[in-house]
């Protein structure tokens, strides 16, 4: 009877100090985890905030290139968050250094293997900072097709053609080729080139001064740089003059395609015929 009542005795004793220690155990752990609970709601909040204020501060720069702004907005929110992830280990005792210098050789490693993605970074940063074009730029890359530029982000630049496809086209692409902006030009001009055909019986001193009168007529067509209208070659069927006008960049498009069409009407109007191709066939009776 004394050993039941012993070991009741000892099982009692037991259990209290298992509880003790598991309360003991929640108020030391139960607060930490609850203290990084708020850690990191806070911080996330904080980060928030931060980042769009960030952003904002950058965007207020009229030099800043919109894509500027977003990226320093993700930027600053990684880099909050990180020091709340750091803050969060300490409370529970992990030794911070050593996180830290094993997330240098996982990103050194990480670094090696996506070498290509750190070039597309690398490309990224060096647009931001020398600004060959902006959001909402017409830009043609290696000679090839033009796009108009949405975005310039990290990786990627963010485009779409001019009948509307959405484009993504890496950044390293982009900076190792050469860059053609129609939206930036020289004192924000462009100039364009037509070549109208008279025949070959008709004047030609009449046929440029029609034509450096439409120039003149025209308010989008600039005096400086004067228009330049001279004879550029004898075709087959026609004495070809060139018509060489400049315009401000916004004015371009529907100058040329308007001109075009008027050169062809005034030279007509004023008796000069705009031939087409012809040949001349001389038949000979050969000898049988």
């Amino acid at each position: 009877m004394n050993k039941l009542n012993t070991t009741s005795t000892e099982l009692s004793l037991l259990t209290e100090q298992l509880m003790v220690q598991l309360r003991d155990f929640v108020i030391t752990y139960g607060m930490r985890v609850l203290g990084a609970l708020v850690l990191i709601i806070v911080g996330y909040l904080a980060a928030k905030l931060l980042s769009k204020k960030m952003e904002a501060l950058v965007r207020r720069s009229k030099n800043a290139d919109t894509s500027v702004g977003t990226i320093v907005r993700k930027a600053s929110f990684v880099g909050v968050m990180l020091m709340v992830l750091i803050a969060v280990l300490e409370r529970f005792g992990v030794e911070t250094t050593s996180f830290i210098a094993v997330l240098g050789a996982a990103g050194l490693a990480i670094g090696l293997a996506l070498q290509g993605t750190l070039s597309n970074i690398a490309a990224g940063v060096m647009l931001l900072v020398l600004r060959p074009f902006r959001a909402g730029d017409a830009v043609q890359i290696g000679g090839g097709e033009v796009y108009l530029i949405d975005e310039i982000g990290l990786f990627v630049t963010r485009a779409h053609k001019p009948d509307c496809p959405k484009v993504m086209i890496p950044n390293a692409k982009i900076w190792g080729d050469t860059i053609v902006n129609y939206s930036n030009t020289q004192d924000g001009n462009r100039r364009f080139d037509i070549l109208f055909g008279i025949a070959y019986n008709d004047n030609i001193s009449e046929a440029i001064d029609v034509l450096q009168q439409l120039a003149n007529d025209d308010e989008r067509v600039l005096k400086d740089p004067a228009p330049f209208i001279k004879v550029d070659s004898l075709g087959d069927s026609s004495v070809n003059i060139l018509f060489r006008v400049h315009t401000k960049a916004s004015d371009w498009w529907d100058a040329k395609l308007d001109l075009t069409k008027l050169g062809k009407e005034a030279l007509e109007a004023n008796g000069k015929s705009i031939p087409f191709p012809q040949r001349d066939v001389h038949l000979f009776n050969q000898p049988r």
